[in-house]
């Protein structure tokens, strides 16, 4: 198995080179230092806050390319993408029709206490 800890510096240096700024430039915006991409500090691993600034600052970085190496996403995890989207929706639209009754709810409620101010009395005359 190939260390991920030594590659993901060189992916993160190819990021820096396609950028239209100088390496120095796009290593200080993801919070590190040129020296981190050098000599034995090379084969340390990359911080995850440098990871969360690159995908923050740099969001056409294919992250899953970043941290494996690889620009193809395994099947199951697209299926749990898809998923987690088919929920959400479902769950988005469950509350949309909730609001919706809720909503006439209120305007029922908004009647019925006009109405009973009326059989009592206390409705304000124009």
């Amino acid at each position: 198995m190939e260390n991920k800890f030594t590659s993901i510096k060189d992916r993160v240096v190819q990021i820096a080179e396609s950028q239209e700024m100088t390496k120095e430039s796009f290593f200080e915006s993801i919070g590190m230092t040129s020296a981190s991409f050098r000599g034995k500090a090379k084969d340390t691993p990359l911080n995850s806050n440098a990871i969360v600034n690159i995908i923050t600052e740099y969001p056409s970085v294919d992250l899953y390319w970043l941290v494996n190496g690889a620009s193809k996403v395994p099947s199951d995890a697209i299926n749990f993408v898809e998923e987690s989207r088919k929920e959400y929706q479902r769950t988005t639209e469950e509350k949309d029709k909730m609001i919706t009754v809720l909503q006439q709810q209120i305007v029922d409620l908004k009647a019925d206490k006009e109405d009973l101010k009326k059989l009592l009395g206390l409705h304000k005359k124009l």
